[in-house]
């Protein structure tokens, strides 16, 4: 049941959100900076502009 090449694959999958070390690091540095980046973008958008 659990020897299938299916299951082996998914679970190598899963294991890359466990990774630590320098990549692990600079992946969840990028991923943070990245949604950082995209709460401001959409806090920019609902700010309203002055009209000049």
């Amino acid at each position: 049941m659990y020897n299938n090449t299916g299951t082996l694959a998914a679970g190598a999958g899963g294991s890359g959100l466990a990774m630590t070390g320098v990549a692990g690091n600079l992946i969840w540095l990028f991923l943070a900076s990245f949604a950082i980046l995209a709460l401001g973008m959409a806090i920019l958008r609902t700010v309203p502009r002055s009209q000049r």
